[in-house]
């Protein structure tokens, strides 16, 4: 585990303990809906004060069930762990305010360097101005009502068609996507770069979308190779949700790794845009999982093809981990690099 990886995970254990602390005197009773507590440690402090608490993740992390929306309520309280991003906040707050009647409980827990105190500005007049229960330790847990003003609350209700333009000669893509995502509405300029640089694929080859995000990489090599044979892998419920709408026929895994794909048929090709944060922090862990434990899902002379940008030093990963690495395109902001074990 990388030391970024160990500050995120520092970071999430710090305000798991703070919100639980807070709970524990609250003592919250009957249903409690709690979303994105990735440590446990709020479910824990409310299951053992007599709540029956139904979690929502929607990040696969260390191998935990995940799912692009809550259950259907309703629920006599929830937690809201902030998220990554406004975007994803104000979808998750809406989901679960849908599923809390008037004046019911909702808790919104997370830091100060991530906008904690930020947040009342973004509720949309779902719930009514909050207390603060608790700040220690740069967290805090903030206690709000819902009030009767009306939710979006289905995941539907927040879907969106956009165009993205392709490098040429490939045409425009019509995708479906959500808020949150990466590169919401846009084509990542990483991606462009893959794109631009992207091998020559044979009919049948079997190729993974690592990181696929709403699958833009695998819907552009289905366009150039309609008898490819795709596999899509993401860590979030909600990009995979939108890659299925968006590469239909593919198979998709669930997973924060490598090791979801399990024991199967070796790929062709591998095609990412490695995620690069873990929350709010930069972390390379992710990448350099991924160079290193890639040859034991390649075929013989299969190759890896991933974009990043320049500072994360990839060059020195590749020649480590393949037998032949290539610098496919460099730009002041991105490289290219493809890797070839021997």
């Amino acid at each position: 585990m990388s030391r970024l990886d160990n500050r995120a995970t520092d970071r999430d254990s710090t305000i798991a303990a703070v919100a639980a602390e807070a709970l524990a005197e609250r003592r919250p009773q009957g249903r409690i809906l709690v979303a994105f507590d990735s440590d446990g440690g709020i479910q824990q402090a409310l299951t053992e004060g007599g709540a029956t608490v139904v979690p929502w993740l929607r990040l696969a992390q260390d191998g935990k069930p995940a799912t692009p929306w809550p259950e259907d309520g309703p629920f006599d309280g929830a937690v809201l762990r902030l998220p990554r991003g406004w975007a994803s906040f104000e979808m998750a707050l809406h989901a679960l305010a849908a599923r809390l009647a008037p004046g019911a409980p909702l808790w919104i827990v997370g830091s100060n360097d991530e906008g904690i105190t930020s947040a009342p500005k973004r509720f949309d007049g779902l719930v009514e101005s909050p207390e603060t229960l608790t700040i220690k330790r740069r967290a805090r847990v903030l206690e709000a009502r819902r009030t009767d003003a009306p939710a979006r609350g289905a995941l539907e209700d927040w879907r969106q068609t956009v165009t993205l333009p392709l490098p040429e000669p490939a045409a425009p893509l019509e995708l479906a996507s959500y808020p949150g995502l990466f590169a919401h509405g846009h084509l990542d300029a990483g991606t462009e770069c893959l794109l631009r640089v992207l091998p020559e694929i044979a009919a049948g080859v079997r190729v993974l979308d690592f990181g696929c995000g709403a699958g833009v990489i695998a819907r552009a090599v289905r366009e150039r190779q309609p008898e490819s044979v795709l596999t899509l892998l993401d860590i979030d419920a909600v990009a995979l949700h939108a890659a299925r709408q968006n590469v239909p026929g593919a198979e998709f895994v669930q997973s924060d790794g490598l090791a979801g794909l399990g024991t199967r048929e070796r790929f062709g090709l591998i095609l990412s845009n490695p995620p690069l944060h873990r929350g709010k922090d930069e972390d390379f862990g992710m990448l350099e999982a991924l160079v290193a434990g890639t040859k034991q899902y390649l075929k013989l002379r299969g190759s890896l093809v991933a974009v990043t940008q320049r500072t994360a030093g990839v060059g020195k990963l590749f020649n480590t981990a393949f037998g032949h690495a290539e610098l496919l395109l460099e730009t002041n902001q991105f490289q290219v690099w493809k890797g070839t074990p021997k």
